[in-house]
């Protein structure tokens, strides 16, 4: 969501721990005194936050999480995640990943399904501790980003340079920030959001429209079906289910089978183990 230019931007930035550029406060701090506009900090263990995605996908129908009403999640995510143009995200690797905080944070997102949710943003991530020895974890967040059809400006962290260096680092990753978000750039998609968007529309348009029947409008009203498949097996198969869907009773009993439909072909072979 790209506001007016000449306008305050809503400038929104995570962190997790105080371990970054000598502390992650100090970085944080440089952050809000560099960038124009609202700046909201929040530190994700403030947040009310009850547990991680169950994996039972009764979202899928309508993006209606079991935890609604019950924690602080959903409006946080809808109200202030969604409602920023500029995302930083702040924290510190720990084994190989993030903290399990970030873990969960990115788990429950998927109450939105597979839609991109942050399309337009401007995105970018300090992280604390050696990215450079992670090509997986920064892959992660590339195809994160690219998927979610918002721009990666940067990654900025502390493993090189003395605190000077770091500190130009730091001032050079925000000018570009500002840039990149005056101009609404986004840049074009690799390999990474090509395909991984294209597995997905396929997916969705095909054997997967039940039960991500969400996604499926989402998919349609945003022009993702480009390339539609003909597959007419799945279709039937799935406009009988979506018009039974229509049924509550007939949603809730699917609701009780799906865990232990999605690992069915696996138990087989996990039985030989």
């Amino acid at each position: 969501m790209n506001p007016p230019r000449g306008k305050p931007r809503g400038i929104f930035t995570v962190r997790i721990k105080k371990s970054i550029f000598n502390s992650l406060a100090i970085a944080v701090q440089r952050i809000v005194g560099h960038l124009i506009g609202d700046v909201d900090v929040v530190n994700l263990r403030e947040i009310d936050i009850k547990g991680s995605c169950l994996g039972c996908l009764e979202c899928a129908y309508d993006n209606h999480c079991v935890y609604e009403g019950k924690d602080d999640y959903i409006d946080f995510f809808n109200n202030r995640i969604m409602a920023a143009d500029i995302l930083i995200w702040a924290g510190t690797i720990t084994d190989r990943y993030l903290s399990w905080r970030w873990k969960m944070f990115f788990d429950r997102s998927f109450f939105r399904g597979h839609a991109p949710s942050l399309s337009g943003k401007q995105i970018g991530i300090i992280i604390s501790g050696p990215l450079s020895q992670l090509p997986n974890l920064r892959q992660i967040f590339e195809a994160y980003v690219e998927m979610q059809r918002a721009n990666l400006v940067g990654m900025l962290t502390d493993e090189f340079g003395d605190s000077s260096r770091i500190d130009e680092q730091l001032s050079s990753f925000l000018n570009r920030m500002r840039h990149h978000a005056d101009q609404q750039f986004i840049a074009a998609p690799t390999f990474l959001g090509v395909a991984g968007t294209n597995l997905f529309r396929d997916e969705i348009w095909g054997r997967l429209r039940f039960p991500f029947r969400a996604d499926f409008v989402e998919y349609k009203r945003a022009g993702v079906f480009d390339f539609p498949q003909s597959h007419w097996h799945h279709r039937i198969q799935n406009s009988i289910m979506l018009l039974l869907s229509r049924s509550p009773k007939f949603r809730s009993q699917v609701n009780k089978r799906m865990k232990d439909e999605i690992i069915k072909p696996f138990k087989k072979v996990l039985k030989n183990k």
